[in-house]
């Protein structure tokens, strides 16, 4: 398996065993026979001082930002993999996506992941997948969480475990200079809508279709992802869609030049609740450990750095929560 150089390896326990035990009994331990005038004895002894270099090194660099408690209350399935497989779909800026070489995950969720992965001592691998596909794939074993702009409410826990680390909230998006006069989701009835498989904003445009009147109808369509809606709002298929706040708000300030421009609906903010990352209702340790990591980042500051450095400071939680849905029972709350 490939590693990026940037993070520390992961040793299994016995190979961590094996060399600690031979760098506390100290350097008397390493005896070296040479007989005299065998010069591959001498080659023998460069290679095997300079690989303990190495290993002696490696180690240090690892246990360096690792927090043992938080290492020891992972699964010991995780401790042994050396990772944490991600479901991720990368198309959530400034949440999760493709860097400039279209293959490198960035943005906040994923600089949260290293720093977890820093502490806790193992590698976050980014599997990325269609957003609807992701809880499926927790309950699977294909992921170990999930975490791609998810939202924590009653019905989802019921399948898995959240884990909240921020707050979010849901907007409308509509063509620049809003043609069709939209301030308000009420302002849908008559319109195509469009909304990414699984998500909220479905929820949300599903429950005002069946407020709206017959002569009014809202026809909600469901696409695979917030791309492939921003080209139905480009070509004029869909009049409007909805996705969450800060995602929509950093794409809008990156469009392209040449394309048709969107625009975020100001003052119209729905579905105001947790952000979270997902966990198998079969894994409380995993999910146990993802909460007390998170925790020990808010309490040192680090966590902040990073919310900040996305321009998300105002959506920073002062205390991880788990399941924590009920805090916002009325998330669907519309007009």
């Amino acid at each position: 398996m490939r590693r990026n150089m940037s993070e520390p390896k992961h040793f299994s326990g016995e190979c961590t065993d094996r060399i600690g035990n031979h760098l506390s009994e100290g350097p008397h331990v390493f005896h070296v026979h040479q007989e005299k005038g065998n010069a591959m004895n001498t080659r023998l002894l460069k290679l095997s001082l300079a690989t303990l270099a190495v290993l002696m090194a490696g180690t240090a660099g690892f246990a360096a930002g690792i927090d043992q408690k938080l290492h020891d209350m992972l699964p010991e399935k995780i401790k042994t993999a050396g990772e944490i497989k991600v479901g991720t779909e990368p198309q959530t800026p400034p949440y999760d996506f493709y860097g400039e070489d279209n293959k490198t995950i960035t943005g906040l969720e994923r600089e949260l992941r290293d720093e977890m992965g820093a502490r806790l001592g193992v590698k976050f691998t980014d599997m990325p997948a269609q957003f609807a596909s992701i809880i499926p794939g927790i309950q699977a074993g294909r992921f170990d969480i999930g975490m791609s702009a998810f939202g924590d409410f009653a019905e989802r826990e019921k399948i898995v475990d959240i884990v909240n680390y921020m707050l979010e909230g849901t907007s409308i998006i509509v063509l620049e200079g809003n043609p069709k006069n939209i301030h308000k989701l009420k302002d849908a009835c008559g319109l195509n809508a469009g909304a990414v498989q699984g998500s909220i904003p479905l929820e949300l445009l599903d429950k005002q279709k069946g407020l709206c009147p017959a002569d009014k109808p809202l026809n909600v369509m469901q696409f695979p992802s917030n791309d492939q809606i921003k080209i139905a709002l480009q070509s004029g298929r869909v009049d409007l869609s909805m996705d969450t706040t800060g995602v929509a708000a950093y794409s809008l300030q990156h469009q392209p030049e040449g394309n048709k421009k969107i625009e975020l609906i100001p003052g119209a903010q729905y579905a105001v609740g947790y952000q979270a990352v997902l966990v198998s209702k079969e894994s409380n340790q995993l999910r146990d450990a993802l909460a007390a990591t998170l925790q020990s980042m808010i309490d040192d500051g680090s966590y902040g750095k990073i919310f900040d450095k996305w321009g998300l400071g105002e959506n920073k939680l002062d205390k991880i929560t788990i399941n924590d849905a009920a805090r916002f029972a009325d998330y669907l709350k519309l007009d």
